[in-house]
């Protein structure tokens, strides 16, 4: 008998809508389908990505062959899906590399018992899920029904070392009714091919591993489509159902660094050894790193990355210190500084470039870009002028420079390097324990630090630290000379503002605390406040608030104490004002204790009262009081305070601006000055015009991308603010434009995109919800849905913004009659009710959820939706009502229960129960005689509803 054939497949046919239409018309309205065959296969493409760190620079490579599959047109559709570790080491399944980035499903989607659905696993096979075992129990899962291979990105020479081993030998193809495309695999006798045993055999089955080349994958497609002739050599990994966690390795004897870049160096290709090399010159930022290795590599491609991920030269940044951000590395202590050895100052002088060329492009012009510094301390002896985007920038009181630290201290680590050995900085009787010498060692490091602020050249600022550090160290008794240990204080903390290295805090905050124990050390507590503000600011940023909290009150109390020292100028008195301000700030924000903003108030104006009268008052102190009452109204619930405090602080940010214009500030720091003067004209409502014009000359004049949509993200809150204040529905219309200019204005990873997204979602659903407002339906669920993307699953925004998309989608319910979008708003309500951490809120998503069950019922007639829907409205009451215990005007939770207690006894007339539905009513009265005004109309409705029932 002749071997039986493989199935064939089918023709098929599609609909011709186009050519259908066309059709119809010709015959004169008579329907005439037209059908076209279908190209393409049966068969679907599943393409999985492993996110193990490592995978990160294939992630190109995976759009490649997506767009490779999709072009041959052998697959039907070409899905990409990406492989994260779950809970308990299991596999999940979501959308985007980031585990964050989207929701996490679980690996048994992926399961299709069909059978035409190839699966191709991109994987290096060196992460978590190969460790424990997870990877390999779901290759073996999915090979039970259709053909699953894993392409196998490092080179050849590298699979030995991987969780997934491959033999070598031949494969072929074998007719399989339950596994269409099953291959079988035959050992070669290669001495290197790893043999799996017997019982090993048994148990596991054999998974193509493909290298990255057309040749492989084409050689395979034909093997599963069965137009593949005879045997072919391949290689496979074998995988099993219960396929153990890697054991845990013994402890290694530790390997110095000079010891960990050899053995490197004994494996690696040529050109991963060479791009280790230079991205020591560079901070360990993946794109970083891509740029280094495109520029200074060019014939080389992601696999000598990879080599380089995976050497153990290498190690992930811990996820505080890197911002959350998955795409930082570091390299293991000392071995950045074994491999600078062998580069070239010419060759670092150009990874610098480049990295500066990045600093440009990402943050733009103006930032400080260290790099840049480096470059000209190498490339010349003498420290020539720079540019003043090269400057060095005024260390700001509360931490470090927006740009990632690794940018500066890589700079600081290859200027080390490379600069020419600088003259001996030390006097030679700075060991001499006699005040003169000490004092000469002072005035030395402050020229050095004085060169450093008007080049740029952090070498002088490294040299000034060496001579204190040298001058301290040779005192008989630690803490002897305040002023010297003060002065190593003030510049290791400057230092650490370039470089963010945490044992540089530590060891200024020791030399501070030594300096400050003298009596009468002014400036010594003065230099311990500030080191104890950039503590906290490092330990917020490592999100240890509360750690971060005791260290404010501490630099609250030094300031505290070197503001009541007599004798102080009035210039030093005012920095020292202003400092514990924003100390007094920042402790609010941490504790939520608003009596701080108001000793802030105080503070100021009392220290605006003695200010001198023949000395004009500086505009700093305006600016500092206007924020400060800006705040206040931001944090009170009393309307009429909200008022007042934003008319006082009005007041104090328009005479700041003024005096900003006398003092030739610089554009940037008016326009902030404008915008926070905006903010305190929205609140208060007056002077919306002046706001306007204050607005339209930011956008005129301001370059500063993140200024432009700061003015625009305000220009829409006036539009809104005017409609509140009784302008027709136009300026809700105009505000939604307005929020659209701001958005676009904004990178999507910055944390005020998703804010601005809220704003104008809310926006869009208010001019949705008014008369007209059906075309903007779609666009309000379109932008909240983006919105509820980019804010994180903690959040606590995020049950208000779930609310809002609950209601724009209950809109277009309204509007289209969709049952699924009003399951999908009971769905978005319930979760939000979930993530809701204030009463209030969840009050109105339980009242909304109410009413969406209410309506669920009016479209399926099914009774039970009505006890649903009187549970949640009872709930919304409860919730409502121990709402109003947390605010000071409680009118309207009072007003949310009332309305409560009203759509529940409309639920219960629905469901036929009169005596339920009349002591809701009842509830509802009560509520509504609890405010002050009245329920107004509500109160009237329900009243006629309690009477038409009958009741009293």
């Amino acid at each position: 008998m002749q071997r039986l054939r493989g199935a064939v497949e089918p023709l098929r046919t599609t609909l011709d809508e186009y050519a259908t239409a066309e059709l119809t018309a010709q015959a004169g309205g008579l329907l005439l389908p037209v059908y076209r065959p279908v190209t393409r296969g049966d068969l679907s493409m599943r393409l999985l990505m492993d996110t193990a760190s490592s995978m990160h620079v294939w992630e190109r490579t995976l759009d490649e062959l997506k767009q490779m599959f999709e072009r041959g047109g052998a697959f039907r559709d070409v899905r990409v899906r990406y492989l994260h570790e779950g809970p308990g080491g299991s596999v999940a399944v979501s959308t985007r590399f980031g585990a964050s980035a989207a929701a996490l499903h679980s690996s048994d989607h992926l399961c299709d018992p069909t059978g035409r659905q190839v699966t191709v696993l991109v994987s290096d096979c060196t992460g978590p899920l190969w460790n424990s075992g997870a990877a390999h129990r779901l290759l073996h899962r999915l090979s039970r029904y259709a053909p699953v291979a894993v392409l196998q990105p490092l080179p050849q020479r590298l699979w030995s070392r991987t969780r997934l081993p491959a033999s070598h030998g031949v494969v072929w193809r074998v007719e399989d009714t339950t596994n269409p495309g099953r291959l079988r695999f035959a050992q070669s006798a290669e001495p290197g091919s790893p043999r799996p045993g017997r019982a090993q055999k048994a148990a596991a089955v054999e998974i193509p591993v493909l290298p990255l080349s057309a040749a492989s994958l084409g050689a395979w497609a034909r093997l599963v489509s069965g137009t593949g002739a005879g045997p072919v050599p391949a290689s496979v990994g074998w995988v099993s159902h219960d396929q153990p966690a890697t054991p845990a390795s013994r402890p290694r004897p530790s390997r110095s660094p000079a010891e960990l870049v050899a053995r490197f160096r004994e494996r690696a290709s040529p050109g991963a050894e060479q791009l280790a090399v230079y991205l020591a010159a560079a901070p360990l930022y993946l794109p970083v790193m891509q740029l280094v290795q495109r520029t200074m590599l060019r014939g080389s491609g992601p696999a000598e990355m990879a080599e380089v991920l995976l050497s153990g030269l290498l190690t992930r940044s811990d996820p505080e210190s890197a911002a959350g951000d998955s795409s930082w590395y570091e390299f293991v202590e000392g071995v950045r500084e074994t491999l600078l050895t062998p580069l070239a100052r010419d060759e670092a002088l150009l990874v610098l470039k480049h990295c500066s060329e990045f600093i440009e492009q990402r943050f733009g012009r103006g930032s400080p870009n260290f790099p840049a510094m480096a470059i000209l301390q190498l490339e010349s002896d003498a420290p020539p002028p720079v540019d003043a985007e090269h400057r060095a920038p005024a260390p700001a009181p509360n931490g470090p420079s927006r740009i990632p630290q690794p940018f500066a201290a890589v700079a600081a680590r290859v200027l080390e390097r490379f600069a020419p050995p600088a003259d001996s900085p030390v006097v030679g009787d700075v060991g001499r324990p006699n005040g003169l010498a000490r004092r000469s060692v002072i005035h030395r490091a402050e020229a050095l630090v004085e060169r450093f602020k008007s080049d740029g050249m952090v070498q002088n600022l490294l040299d000034a630290v060496q001579v204190l550090r040298q001058s301290t160290g040779r005192e008989p008794v630690r803490g002897t000379d305040p002023e010297l240990w003060t002065a190593l204080a003030r510049n290791l903390l400057l230092l650490w503002r370039l470089q963010a290295d945490a044992t540089l805090l530590a060891e200024a905050l020791d030399a501070a605390t030594l300096a400050a124990a003298h009596p009468d050390a002014v400036h010594a507590r003065t230099t311990l406040a500030r080191v104890l503000h950039a503590s906290a600011s490092e330990r917020r940023a490592a999100g240890d608030e509360r750690t971060a909290l005791e260290l404010l009150r501490r630099a609250d109390r030094e300031y505290t104490a070197a503001c009541a020292a007599p004798g102080l100028e009035a210039d030093e008195a005012l920095e020292i004002t202003l400092e514990r301000a924003s100390v007094l700030e920042e402790q609010w924000v941490l504790g939520g204790y608003s009596g701080l903003l108001e000793e802030t108030v105080g503070m100021l104006e009392a220290f605006g009262d003695a200010w001198p009268v023949t000395r004009t008052q500086p505009s700093g102190l305006s600016l500092a009081h206007g924020r400060a009452l800006l705040l206040l109204a931001r944090d009170t619930q009393d309307l009429e305070r909200v008022r007042v405090y934003a008319q006082q602080a009005a007041v104090s940010l328009d005479h700041g601006r003024e005096l900003l214009d006398g003092e030739s500030s610089l554009p940037d720091d008016r326009a902030r000055a404008a915008l926070d003067l905006v903010d305190a004209q929205l609140l208060s409502g007056e002077n919306l015009d002046r706001a306007e014009v204050l607005l339209a000359e930011i956008l005129r004049t301001a370059d500063d991308q993140r200024l432009r949509a700061a003015a625009l993200a305000r220009a829409a809150r006036l539009r809104v603010r005017r409609y509140d204040c009784g302008s027709p529905v136009t300026e809700l219309e105009a505000a939604t434009e307005r929020f659209l200019d701001a958005c676009r204005a904004v990178p999507r990873d910055r944390p005020e995109y998703g804010d601005l997204l809220a704003e104008w979602g809310e926006t869009l659903l208010r001019r949705a919800g008014l008369a007209g407002g059906k075309p903007f339906i779609g666009r309000t669920v379109r932008v909240l849905r983006e919105c509820r993307m980019e804010t994180a699953p903690n959040a606590q925004e995020l049950a208000g913004r779930l609310l809002m998309l609950g209601r724009a989608l209950i809109l277009r319910y309204q509007s289209e009659g969709d049952l699924v979008d009003l399951r999908e708003a009971e769905h978005v309500f319930e979760v939000a009710i979930s993530h809701a951490g204030q009463e209030g809120v969840r009050a109105r998503s339980w009242f909304a959820l109410g009413e969406a069950h209410h309506f669920a019922f009016q479209h399926t007639r099914r009774p039970g939706r009505l006890d649903h829907a009187a549970a949640a409205l009872r709930k919304a009451a409860l919730a409502a009502r121990a709402a109003q215990e947390e605010l000071v005007d409680p009118s309207d939770m009072v007003r949310l229960a009332a309305s409560a207690h009203h759509a529940r006894g409309l639920v219960h007339e629905s469901a036929g129960r009169p005596r339920a539905a009349r002591d809701a009513y009842r509830s509802a009265m009560h509520e509504w005689h609890r405010l002050p005004a009245g329920g107004g109309q509500g109160e009237e409705n329900t009243a006629a509803r309690l009477a038409e029932l009958g009741g009293q």
